[in-house]
């Protein structure tokens, strides 16, 4: 067998495995108007293929767990025309290719693109730079111009718990978890109840999508209220989020403790730090522990779910449950979680596109197993500078009356986060 036919395998690692259970896909879609060259499309999404071995690598069973296997004889994923888009943000089923893309034309001049990737392999950060890469791509071949791309990757990517894994001692993680597990023993927190368990859906039965859209004056406001707060945009989603799901649990006027999950990017905390560009999983859960009352301001309750995340960062519990991440897995995925944030409105530049190409926004999300809801913040491609808050609710676990009345609550809670 020669190198350029070679076979390359390596196990999963833990954080890896456990998206690869639920064939988890990081899903974007968008709206495209104006003229489009397909041949151009599907030479772009060629190009994603050479530099990111790892999109056409599979995931198998193997005798201990999965491992993850790049055959270069095996034929790899292609870019899709007509119909199957609605499928593109579906599970992945085991040793299929790792990347999905399609397109289908709705209208003259109007289309609709879709593309996954494996959330075993990727993360939001490479997922969306993936999407800026393709219209790069795109635009240089449409313009005569050779693409500007990053330089390609060899091979498959290396886990990155083994970045942190040999930083602390036995004793140290040890201590670590012992301390971890004592204070999350006696802890209940609040959560919208999973009314649609049970009720026969069946396992992935679909998710149910609401979209709360934010002007861009709602944004400006918000921007502000965050600035005078002195946090991020983000940690004051957190704050809506939290506040609005408190709404929604089964004892609304009360107090009680909740917990928020997020995935903080680990790209700048390994050694040497990880690009933008790196198709691996880079991202790690990160949970704080808020107690939230009917009479929390959206503002207050941000502050606090920051100075947990400072405090994380500083003591190095961050860095320490990244490499504790195989003896966690199991905690993660079965302690309640109230919801989980993430802002994917930030983390790309705008995509570059040519002058007749036009992007409506665009819609991602990766949808968590269990009864988690999710809210996703996710920015415009035209001039409008608004954005959108989407939330996605497991048809398994939740009703499509509490997708409404949760969407309902997080507009209150903008509104709410925007007065004094």
């Amino acid at each position: 067998m020669t190198d350029a036919t070679a076979v390359e395998e390596r196990p999963l690692a833990a954080s890896e495995a456990a998206f690869a259970s639920f064939g988890t896909p990081i899903h974007f879609g968008q709206r495209l108007y104006g003229r489009l060259e397909l041949d151009a499309l599907a030479s772009a999404v060629e190009d994603l293929l050479v530099l990111h071995p790892v999109l056409s690598a599979r995931i198998v069973a193997a005798d201990k767990g999965h491992v993850l296997r790049l055959d270069p004889s095996v034929p790899g994923p292609r870019l899709g025309m007509g119909g199957g888009i609605d499928a593109i943000g579906a599970p992945y089923a085991p040793d299929t290719p790792l990347f999905r893309a399609a397109l289908t034309e709705e209208a003259r001049d109007r289309y609709r693109l879709a593309l996954s990737v494996h959330h075993a392999v990727s993360d939001g950060v490479s997922a969306l730079t993936l999407l800026h890469t393709l219209w790069r791509s795109y635009s240089s071949r449409v313009t005569g111009r050779m693409p500007v791309l990053p330089p390609p990757t060899a091979g498959l990517p290396r886990p990155v718990e083994e970045h942190f894994r040999a930083r602390f001692s036995a004793e140290e993680l040890n201590d670590f978890l012992r301390d971890r597990a004592a204070k999350a023993r006696d802890l209940v927190p609040a959560c919208v109840p999973a009314l649609a368990a049970g009720r026969g859906t069946g396992v992935r039965a679909g998710v149910h999508r609401r979209r709360v859209p934010l002007s861009a004056q709602t944004v400006d406001r918000l921007t502000r209220t965050a600035k005078a707060a002195r946090m991020s945009l983000h940690t004051l989603l957190c704050g809506i989020a939290l506040r609005a799901v408190h709404s929604q649990t089964p004892s609304p006027d009360g107090t009680h403790p909740m917990t928020y999950l997020s995935a903080l990017d680990l790209r700048r905390r390994c050694r040497p730090p990880l690009s933008m560009h790196e198709m691996v999983l880079a991202a790690t859960a990160w949970q704080a522990v808020v107690e939230v009352g009917p009479d929390c301001h959206p503002v207050g309750i941000g502050r606090r779910v920051l100075e947990q995340l400072r405090e994380a960062v500083l003591n190095n519990t961050v860095q320490k449950a990244i490499a504790a991440t195989p003896e966690l897995m199991d905690e993660v995925a079965h302690a309640p979680i109230s919801v989980l944030v993430s802002d994917m409105a930030t983390k790309t530049p705008p995509l570059e596109l040519p002058p007749d190409l036009r992007s409506g926004p665009i819609d991602g999300c990766a949808v968590p197993p269990g009864p988690l809801p999710s809210v996703f913040l996710t920015g415009s491609q035209d001039d409008t500078a608004g954005l959108d808050i989407t939330l996605i609710m497991a048809a398994d676990w939740f009703t499509a009356r509490q997708a409404d009345d949760l969407a309902d609550a997080i507009g209150e809670a903008v509104h709410r986060a925007l007065r004094e």
